[in-house]
C-alpha cells in the first residue's frame, strides 16, 4: 500500500513538474501589420491650446482623460496645422487620439502644463 502511494506520488509529480517542453510554432502571427506608417507628428499643449502638426486631410480628434473619460470629440476639416483652444486641468495626463480620413489612428499622451 505504501509503495503504491509512493509510486503514485512519483508519477503525479513527474507529470506536473516535467522538464520536457514542447515548442509550438505559429504558421500565422496573431496580429499582422501590413502598412506601418512612420510620420513625424508633433502634438503638444501650451497656453490652453492643443497643437497638432504633421498630418494631412480630414479627421477626428478625441481627447481622453487618463482614466478613459472623453473630454472632447471634434471633427476637423484640415489636420495639417491644428491649433485648438481647450482648457485642460494642469498637471493631468491626457490621451490624444487622431483618426484620419484614411482610417489611420495616431495616439499620443500629453501632460497639461
Amino acid at each position: 500500500m505504501k509503495i503504491t502511494q509512493l509510486l503514485l506520488c512519483f508519477l503525479v509529480s513527474s507529470l506536473c513538474f516535467s522538464t520536457n517542453t514542447k515548442t509550438f510554432y505559429l504558421k500565422k502571427p496573431f496580429h499582422q501589420t501590413e502598412n506601418i506608417v512612420q510620420k513625424k507628428i508633433l502634438i503638444y499643449y501650451k497656453d490652453n491650446t492643443l497643437f497638432i502638426k504633421g498630418l494631412n486631410g480630414n479627421g477626428n480628434l478625441k481627447i481622453y482623460s487618463i482614466i478613459g473619460n472623453i473630454i472632447s470629440d471634434i471633427n476637423l476639416q484640415d489636420l495639417s496645422e491644428v491649433s485648438l483652444p481647450i482648457e485642460l486641468v494642469r498637471q493631468n495626463m491626457y490621451i490624444i487620439r487622431v483618426q484620419t480620413s484614411e482610417n489611420t489612428i495616431f495616439t499620443h499622451k500629453i501632460v497639461a502644463r
